[in-house]
């Protein structure tokens, strides 16, 4: 294995100011990338199929009769392809004649891999999102007049978070803080400074519409972690496969729960007690972990 490809078209970074803003290449395709490296391997992240030359693997991060086509023909020279796959989606056509070319589907959360190996058995491999590597971490000694909660994100999810549980964070006479790239937002999402603001918070809330989207990662309830805050989570199944109710964070099945929770937060010595487990939870989450991870499955590529 030698010759490694990221094929990432503009495309994919066409709703993001910036290409590292898009946290699936930041923190998927970018970070084991710079792994790669370091170690020795010749990486090279491509916008175009014809900088693709002499591939030994090829990663897709995007699908369309383009991605087939250069699919096709690392095949037919003899290469792996691979397809990093952090959406449950399923059904196009174009995509699934994609992934029957593919050696691995990389998933980024457990759900997606049951789901993958439903159509692709074996082909269909974990590797989880890594959580980042901060430069600030939230200050548990700090006594806040007013405790914050605070949620980031992007998107569509931003305006079901904002209109369902800031009414019951500000009943709680806690203060509700939104980063994301909404206007309403308290901060402008920014990638400089984000995680400061986060920081800043006394409570991290990781909401997901969990019936609709089964199959999202980690990574909020990893960020929150990293970054030393306490956590109030929804029963996505990648956040209940590190979250132990009561131990490191708390998990919400209802709008009860989010209010009951919030309250017993207002203790400190339970803010700070449920934060002290963190760096073992995050152990199989580091970046160099999931390099090493996404290594171990294409090593064995060439192994057969």
């Amino acid at each position: 294995m030698k010759n490694i490809y990221w094929y990432c078209p503009n495309s994919i970074f066409s709703s993001f100011r910036n290409k590292e803003d898009n946290p699936s290449f930041r923190l998927r395709c970018l970070n084991i990338h710079k792994h790669l490296l370091s170690e020795g391997y010749n990486s090279k992240i491509v916008s175009t199929p014809e900088e693709i030359v002499n591939a030994d693997v090829v990663t897709l991060m995007s699908f369309g009769e383009t991605e087939y086509n250069l699919a096709k023909r690392v095949v037919s020279e003899g290469g792996h392809v691979l397809h990093d796959y952090c959406e449950d989606i399923n059904g196009i056509p174009i995509l699934e004649k994609t992934k029957n070319l593919c050696s691995l589907l990389i998933c980024a959360s457990s759900y997606i891999q049951m789901k993958q190996q439903t159509a692709y058995g074996d082909k269909a491999v974990l590797v989880r999102d890594p959580y980042e590597l901060f430069n600030v971490k939230h200050n548990a000694e700090y006594d806040s007049d007013i405790l914050k909660v605070g949620w980031s994100g992007m998107g569509g999810n931003a305006s079901w978070v904002s209109s369902l549980l800031k009414p019951i964070i500000e009943k709680n006479n806690m203060e509700y803080v939104e980063i994301s790239d909404r206007p309403e937002a308290t901060y402008l999402w920014e990638r400089s400074s984000w995680y400061y603001y986060l920081a800043s918070c006394d409570v991290c809330i990781c909401p997901q519409i969990h019936w609709r989207t089964p199959g999202k990662s980690n990574v909020k309830v990893t960020t929150a972690m990293a970054l030393g805050l306490p956590i109030l989570a929804s029963p996505l199944q990648s956040y209940l496969e590190i979250i132990k109710d009561g131990v490191n964070g708390y998990i919400c099945y209802n709008l009860e729960d989010w209010e009951y929770y919030l309250n017993k937060l207002k203790s400190k010595e339970l803010r700070k007690t449920l934060v002290k487990t963190y760096s073992s939870n995050l152990t199989t989450y580091s970046p160099k972990a999931i390099f090493l991870d996404w290594l171990g499955h294409v090593k064995k590529l060439f192994e057969k």
